[in-house]
């Protein structure tokens, strides 16, 4: 199994709608996944969240109303899928222009694991019209 996590922001790159999913497909626990919007093409500020599902439990998250911000989980196993709905990012400094997904594009992510170790990624377009990183040991 490969060890990496695949973070994707579901298209149409022209879409108001903030979607993400993140795959776990390494051999070990995801324990959390940061996201900087400090580094996307237009800088974001995290307003929202949105909504979580998946078979994972979000413990916490950190960093709503910053340009990064961390989600927690306990029991994000290797192979599992997990989602957030409804994110809104908001541009940093101009709260009230509206954020597409390929805005986000160059946006830095990682996921701690919990044997220990990290793996980083960067989003960047995809032929299919989403954005997605692959957060790589």
């Amino acid at each position: 199994m490969a060890e990496e996590v695949v973070a994707t922001f579901a298209g149409p790159l022209n879409s108001f709608a903030i979607n993400l999913t993140l795959n776990n497909a390494s051999s070990s626990v995801v324990q959390s996944v940061g996201i900087s919007g400090r580094t996307a093409k237009f800088p974001v500020t995290w307003d929202s969240m949105g909504t979580f599902a998946g078979p994972a439990t979000l413990t916490s998250t950190v960093g709503v109303d910053t340009e990064v911000v961390i989600a927690n989980f306990s029991g994000f196993g290797p192979g599992e899928q997990v989602s957030f709905s409804g994110i809104d990012p908001d541009f940093t400094g101009a709260p009230s222009a509206g954020v597409r997904v390929l805005d986000m594009a160059g946006a830095r992510a990682f996921a701690q694991f919990a044997d220990g170790t990290t793996a980083f990624g960067e989003f960047e377009a995809t032929t299919a019209g989403a954005l997605r990183a692959i957060l790589s040991k």
